[in-house]
């Protein structure tokens, strides 16, 4: 039972701080302690960091039946949101201190449905291009069998640490 679904169904803001000292590795790590108790979104989905490293990050998302659109299958927003996840993941990974990233265009491709009694769903992100401003993740989602639902790139921005005022 996920955390959502022992509390009725109502998911915790998001707990997680950004830490302007540490670096993103550091925070995909506490993002990886967390698990489900991060919170917002990511707990909505059930969605977890399995492992990372710098510049690629791999989240795992159990399925249920919430996951599911009309006809039985796995909804694409869950696999869109998931390449979302993965991609800000990867560059999170190669963070300086004080910096954050901002989602700026995904483009995807799905590939294989998703059975609505699927147990899990992988994406894999890996960080291709990347300079002071700017960075380009490629990452897949991927079934249990080992066949890909679907591959997307996505683009980032990297901000650069806020000065004091």
């Amino acid at each position: 039972m996920s955390d959502a679904e022992a509390s009725g169904g109502v998911v915790a803001p998001v707990a997680f701080r950004i830490d302007a000292t540490r670096s993103g590795r550091h925070m995909v790590e506490q993002w990886r302690e967390m698990g489900l108790s991060v919170g917002g979104f990511l707990t909505r989905l059930s969605c977890v960091v399995a492992e990372a490293g710098d510049g690629w990050i791999r989240v795992v998302c159990d399925i249920d039946p919430g996951h599911s659109n009309f006809v039985g299958l796995v909804h694409g927003g869950v696999t869109a949101a998931m390449i979302d996840m993965a991609g800000g993941g990867a560059v999170m990974t190669i963070l300086k201190p004080g910096e954050t990233l901002l989602s700026t265009d995904i483009t995807m491709r799905y590939l294989n449905a998703v059975p609505g009694d699927c147990a899990r769903l992988t994406s894999e992100g890996r960080v291709t291009y990347s300079d002071a401003r700017k960075a380009v993740v490629d990452v897949r989602v991927v079934l249990p069998d080992g066949r890909i639902a679907a591959m997307g790139v996505v683009g980032l921005s990297i901000r650069s640490p806020k000065s004091p005022t």
